[in-house]
């Protein structure tokens, strides 16, 4: 059964190349980016282990991810702070664990954001390989996203 068309997937598979990306930038290993076509959960980075260095600039990564590809990476940091909030559900599990590691971590939520938006904007082409790959072939491995990144 299909559960997304074409655009929705590619909007997932979006999301989860911010969250591998920026969990690979911060030195946190990624077991695996897994796209799934359930409602629930469409999208799994797995991250083993219970380290939190970096939680919350992973836990939003998703969403920016998306919403500066949506937009062709033209978009300025005034633009993500002004409309993404309009995007996000309190009740999203991304933006509870980005809410909770900025509490944990003493840290100013729109610094995150303004890092996050760096890093992915800096490192748009790694995104989109990631993004792109993973739209392809569903399942990447770590070893495949570090590939990905030594050719960019």
């Amino acid at each position: 059964m299909e559960f997304f068309g074409e655009e929705e997937f590619k909007k997932l598979c979006n999301h989860e190349a911010g969250h591998a990306l920026v969990a690979y930038l911060f030195k946190r290993p990624v077991d695996y980016v897994k796209m799934d076509k359930s409602k629930e959960r469409p999208g799994i980075t797995h991250i083993p282990g219970s380290e939190l260095e970096g939680d919350a600039h992973i836990a939003m990564a998703g969403h920016i991810a998306e919403f500066l590809m949506r937009k062709g990476f033209d978009c300025g940091l005034d633009t993500l702070m002004k409309d993404l909030p309009a995007e996000l559900y309190r009740s999203d599990p991304d933006y509870q664990r980005f809410q909770a590691a900025c509490y944990y971590f003493h840290l100013v939520e729109t610094n995150v954001v303004e890092q996050d938006y760096n890093l992915l904007m800096a490192c748009r082409k790694a995104l989109c390989g990631i993004a792109e790959a993973l739209n392809q072939r569903v399942y990447l491995t770590r070893d495949d996203i570090e590939n990905i990144l030594k050719k960019t």
